[in-house]
């Protein structure tokens, strides 16, 4: 899998919008790719603790809470290396 580097900019004002589509989030965190958005959006999605930051008021229409992407990536970075399923 090729490196990605990702930064993250927060908004300065706070009362600014608290959700967003995949361009915004891509706006907000630099050198995320579209593709990486939308794995990261459905493993959200998949995940209990984190598909309430995942909105889908219409087909084709996602809006992702900031706050609850920021929560993902952390955590996503923090299990990064822990084993999944049973070994057998």
């Amino acid at each position: 899998m090729p490196y990605a580097k990702v930064t993250y900019i927060p908004v300065d004002d706070p009362d600014k919008a608290t959700h967003g589509d995949y361009k915004h989030l891509m706006q907000r965190w630099e050198g995320l790719s579209k593709p990486t958005a939308k794995k990261w959006a459905s493993e959200m999605r998949d995940n209990p603790m984190f598909s309430n930051y995942v909105l889908n008021p219409e087909w084709k229409t996602v809006m992702i809470d900031y706050d609850g992407f920021k929560k993902f990536v952390e955590w996503k970075s923090q299990n990064l290396y822990k084993k999944k399923g049973k070994i057998k």
